[in-house]
C-alpha cells in the first residue's frame, strides 16, 4: 500500500457525497457525522440539502461544504449555473463542482465549453472549482479536448464524471486526462470508486482526490484501518 494512502491521511483527498435522488435529511445527517468523525476533507449534497448539510456538520467542523453545480446533466444555462454558485456561497459552500455542457463539447462548440466554465470560475470569485467532463459519454479526442480546455480555465481541478453515467470512470481516461493535463491542473475521480484496490489504481494513474459515494468511502477507509 503506498505510504501516502493511509487510514490517517487518505481522508484528506476523500470528498463524501449523499448525491442521489432519494436522499433524505437522515441520510444527510449521517454523511455530517461520518464527515466528521473520519475527517473527510469535503462533503456534497444536492443544493436543497445545503442548509441542513451545514447544521448537521456544526460550526465548529473543518469538513469542506461543496456545490455540485449543473448536476447531473450539465444542461442549464450557462446564467442558471453561475445563480446556482452564487447561492451556495451564501448558503456557505467554498467548492464548487460543475458538469460542462457535454452536448456542446459533443457538438464541437468549443467557445460554449470555455465560457460556460470561465463564467462559473468568476461566479466562485477564487474559491476552487472542479470541471466535471463525464468521460463515459466521451471519444477519447473529446476527452483530450475537454482536458485541455479545463486546463487552460483556471479551475483547479478536472474532474472524470458525476457519479450518474450507468458506467464507471476506467483507469485508462485517467491516464488519457493525465497525458494530456500534465501537471496544469489536478484530476478527480467519481464515479465506480467502490473498493481500495480501485482507488489506488486511480491514485497511481494520476488521481489526486476523489468524490464517493458515503457508505463507499466509510467501507473502504474501514478496510485499510489496521493495514
Amino acid at each position: 500500500m503506498s505510504n501516502q494512502l493511509t487510514f490517517e491521511t487518505l481522508p484528506g483527498i476523500v470528498d463524501i457525497s449523499a448525491l442521489s435522488v432519494p436522499t433524505t435529511e437522515a441520510d444527510v445527517e449521517e454523511l455530517a457525522k461520518a464527515a466528521n468523525q473520519y475527517g473527510f476533507i469535503a462533503a456534497f449534497v444536492m443544493p436543497c440539502n445545503i442548509e441542513y448539510l451545514r447544521q448537521q456538520l456544526g460550526a465548529d467542523t473543518k469538513v469542506i461544504m461543496g456545490a455540485p453545480i449543473g448536476f447531473p446533466t450539465g444542461t442549464d444555462l450557462t446564467q442558471d449555473k453561475v445563480f446556482q454558485v452564487k447561492e451556495m456561497k451564501k448558503l456557505g459552500c467554498t467548492e464548487f463542482d460543475m458538469v460542462i455542457s457535454v452536448s456542446k463539447l459533443k457538438s464541437g462548440k468549443l467557445d460554449y465549453v470555455k465560457n460556460d466554465i470561465a463564467a462559473v470560475i468568476e461566479a466562485a470569485d477564487g474559491y476552487p472549482v472542479k470541471v466535471i467532463l463525464e468521460v463515459t459519454y466521451l471519444t477519447d479526442d473529446e476527452i483530450k479536448t475537454g482536458s485541455d480546455i479545463v486546463a487552460e480555465s483556471g479551475a483547479q481541478y478536472v474532474k472524470t464524471g458525476t457519479g450518474y453515467s450507468p458506467r464507471p470512470t476506467e483507469v485508462r481516461h485517467v491516464e488519457l486526462m493525465k497525458q494530456t493535463v500534465g501537471d496544469r491542473v489536478k484530476i478527480k475521480v467519481a464515479g465506480g470508486v467502490r473498493d481500495f484496490d480501485t482507488l489506488k489504481a486511480f491514485y497511481d494513474a494520476g488521481a489526486q482526490r476523489f468524490g464517493i459515494g458515503m457508505k463507499s468511502a466509510i467501507s473502504i477507509l474501514e478496510s485499510i484501518r489496521n493495514q
